[in-house]
């Protein structure tokens, strides 16, 4: 069984059948709302990709992408430092989509990247850290900007309804 999308309809290519279709009710350049064929109400994040790193050679290079394809030894899930005070340097926001395994629809996730000056690097997924940071750099710029200063960072969670959330409270 296949399914191939027609704007907002998912057709079942073998027989024909509608498996899920979703309306676009307004747009804008943070957010998506859609509603379902059953009239549910839906909001969907639209994140952005960002980088404050800027390799200047090589080695930089070759340190990035092993970051990026989450080298065991070139970064830390922010999860694992809840309590932790982080000075932050840069910041890489990558976007990525999956496929939910139990109903095919497409997922859209950030993976949000916090460079320290020594170069440590925290990761995660947590779609409520990408907003604070986002709301930081909009307060006070961004690190590749001529008047960012490092910012101090402590990482919490709280009690969600799907498990624990991270989240980031700015200290200095």
């Amino acid at each position: 069984m296949t399914n191939t999308t027609n704007n907002e309809v998912m057709v079942n290519t073998q027989t024909g059948e509608i498996v899920e279709a979703k309306k676009v009710i307004r747009e804008n350049e943070n957010y998506i709302v859609v509603q379902d064929a059953n009239g549910k109400f839906a909001r969907k994040a639209k994140f952005k990709e960002y980088s404050s790193f800027k390799p200047k050679d090589r080695e930089e290079k070759i340190w990035l992408l092993q970051v990026m394809e989450g080298d065991e030894d070139s970064g830390f899930g922010l999860k694992d430092h809840v309590g932790s005070e982080i000075v932050v340097q840069n910041i890489i926001t990558r976007t990525y989509d999956r496929i939910n395994e139990d109903n095919g629809e497409t997922e859209y996730g950030v993976l949000t990247y916090l460079i320290t000056p020594e170069k440590k690097v925290f990761v995660t997924s947590s779609k409520t850290v990408y907003f604070s940071i986002t709301r930081i750099m909009d307060l006070f710029g961004t690190p590749d900007s001529d008047d960012w200063v490092n910012i101090k960072i402590k990482v919490g969670k709280e009690k969600g309804q799907q498990g624990d959330i991270i989240k980031i409270k700015m200290i200095g």
